[in-house]
């Protein structure tokens, strides 16, 4: 009877704490991951997930390199994991900061039933492709104002409901924010698509020519640096 007794309260406790993490832990809004949100679109780069990169801050390559990042490249957007903010600059001075939700950084399931780890991807990167709606029919849903710069992960206008999330890890990997800083920023990086950038790797080095000057391209005017901190 005792071990009864025993065995019915141990499971009681089981539930109950299960319960009270499914409370405090929701479900996944997701509808897919990354990979397959590229392959409905047509983005043919692939999402890297590979380890993590602490990139280096522009403040880090002025002190080493003598590059100023903000002036190299017309637009700069700083999205900070630890603080759930972006932070945007426009030809060396900031013009605007604002809350995003960036991925949970958890193992789980998109509704589509694969599982996945909902990461937003650290480093430094160039926007890949523009798509300004996307309609989802298998999943009857949409997106909009999506900057991807990294294969199916993007910038892009959240929905209404999800505003209350914003400056908290919500997403699947992607970096979400209002309509209306989607549409201004939209509007920003479009205004600078080309400009002859510098070269440089997704930590956050700038490449040099053989002659030690800056190697250049004309390439998107954005850059999107996503830290952990």
């Amino acid at each position: 009877m005792m071990a009864r007794l025993l065995s019915s309260a141990f499971l009681s406790v089981l539930l109950l704490v299960g319960t009270n993490s499914f409370a405090s832990n929701p479900e996944l809004d997701d509808l897919m991951t990354p990979d397959e949100l590229a392959a409905e679109i047509g983005i043919t780069e692939p999402t890297d997930l590979s380890p993590q990169v602490e990139p280096f801050s522009p403040a880090q390559i002025l002190d080493t390199y003598g590059v100023d990042v903000y002036s190299e490249f017309p637009v700069v957007i700083v999205v900070s994991k630890g603080s759930q903010t972006a932070t945007v600059y426009h030809n060396g001075s900031q013009v605007n900061s604002f809350l995003v939700s960036t991925g949970r950084e958890k193992y789980e399931r998109a509704k589509s039933g694969r599982w996945y780890t909902t990461t937003t991807p650290t480093g430094w990167f160039a926007p890949q492709s523009y798509v300004r709606r996307h309609w989802s029919g298998t999943w009857d849903a949409l997106m909009e104002y999506a900057i991807f710069f990294n294969g199916g992960v993007a910038l892009h206008a959240t929905t209404p409901d999800h505003y209350k999330d914003l400056g908290h890890r919500a997403s699947g990997g992607c970096v979400r924010m209002t309509k209306t800083n989607a549409i201004w920023f939209w509007d920003l990086s479009l205004s600078e698509k080309t400009a002859n950038v510098p070269y440089f790797t997704r930590g956050g080095q700038i490449l040099r020519n053989s002659d030690g000057s800056i190697k250049r391209h004309n390439a998107s005017g954005t850059l999107v640096i996503v830290t952990s901190y």
